[in-house]
């Protein structure tokens, strides 16, 4: 099977062993040790491929190598047997991919110079990322998980989209979201499903995704996690770029709704947006720009656009929803709960609760 027919099934596999994962509990053993973690991830080990060998035959790409080894390998042993195990998986998919987005098509032959200096460039900002593979954050441990993939532009394809000579060496596929690892009570399992996240494309459409998120708030009653996406079709003008958030209600294991925020028919569709009409004003007064009441309203009172943090209500606005052209970007308007009290529901989950 060629590289872009194999992308499409291994994003499956990902996620169905994600899935395996999340049912085998949270216990630890030392299947997961330090010794055993250290050895599958060395990449110079023998009998890892022609690859890894001329990687390891560079001693500045083999040291990098081993300094994602050893941030991983402190990672670990954070999580239980089965994050130990995706750590691996994630690390040896994401030089697999590496590989191809720096050029090195036939994996048996030796990096170029210039192919050289890319793996140097992407090895030293995983070693940094690395580190942050797992976070400890409102009582949960959470790990990262990656969907990282990359298929070669061919000449062909590069043709086609317009850009010839300029187009980029590969289509690249880098999905990142949160799993809470541990105990996986049914709650921690629906959320685990709810903010798990898959490719929107196949890698021969042309069109290199990227999802990265950011923990905004974790608490034993909701967690709220922001998403920001980017798709980028070859020979597109632009990107598409758009936020969305995910909240979960940790007692009930399901997403937040907005009776979950607000009083019904209490005025505060109203309110927030004629607050962020203000918000969003004065953020671009210098470009003389209002935005349109009608389109902010819109994305105003969508739930799924709502962060949940400890000081308030973060509206998130993506580019063009709010009547804004899109070299305006998007945007984000946020809310302190003291001035959403009047309209809040007096039993939502914290930190949205009001204050006695």
């Amino acid at each position: 099977m060629n590289v872009r027919g194999f992308a499409p099934v291994l994003a499956a596999l990902a996620l169905i062993g994600l899935a395996a994962c999340d049912r085998t509990g949270g216990g630890k053993t030392d299947a997961s040790s330090a010794e055993r973690i250290g050895a599958a991830l060395d990449v110079c080990a023998e009998g890892r491929g022609a690859f890894a060998g001329h990687l390891c035959a560079d001693q500045e790409l083999a040291a990098l190598s081993g300094q994602v080894s050893e941030a991983l390998v402190a990672e670990a042993a954070e999580v239980s047997d089965a994050g130990a195990q995706m750590l691996v998986q994630n690390q040896n998919r994401w030089l697999e991919a590496q590989r191809i987005a720096c050029g090195v098509i036939d994996p048996d032959a030796a990096p170029t110079a210039e192919q050289q200096a890319c793996l140097e460039s992407e090895l030293r900002a995983r070693a940094e990322e690395a580190r942050s593979a797992v976070q400890d954050v409102g009582g949960y441990v959470f790990q990262r998980m990656e969907l990282v993939d990359a298929t070669p532009v061919t000449a062909e394809v590069a043709e086609a989209s317009g850009m010839g000579e300029f187009a980029p060496r590969a289509i690249t596929r880098e999905i990142r979201f949160p799993r809470i690892d541990g105990p996986q009570t049914p709650e921690i399992q629906r959320f685990n499903e709810l903010v798990a996240q898959e490719p929107q494309f196949r890698l021969e459409d042309a069109t290199s995704e990227i999802v990265d998120y950011r923990i905004s708030f974790a608490g034993p009653e909701l967690i709220s996690v922001r998403f920001d996406l980017s798709a980028d079709t070859l020979g597109a003008a632009h990107p598409n770029n758009t936020s969305r958030a995910v909240t979960v209600v940790m007692t009930e294991g399901r997403a937040l709704t907005e009776s979950d925020v607000f009083v019904p028919n209490s005025g505060w569709q109203r309110f927030i947006s004629e607050r962020a009409v203000r918000e969003i004003t004065r953020q671009y007064r210098e470009d003389d720009f209002q935005p349109p009441e009608r389109d902010v309203q819109e994305t105003a009172t969508k739930a799924h656009l709502w962060l949940i943090t400890e000081r308030g209500l973060t509206l998130l606005f993506p580019p063009y929803s709010f009547g804004a052209p899109y070299v305006m970007g998007g945007t984000e308007v946020t809310i302190p709960w003291a001035e959403l009290r009047p309209y809040l529901n007096p039993a939502a989950p914290a930190p949205i609760r009001p204050a006695a």
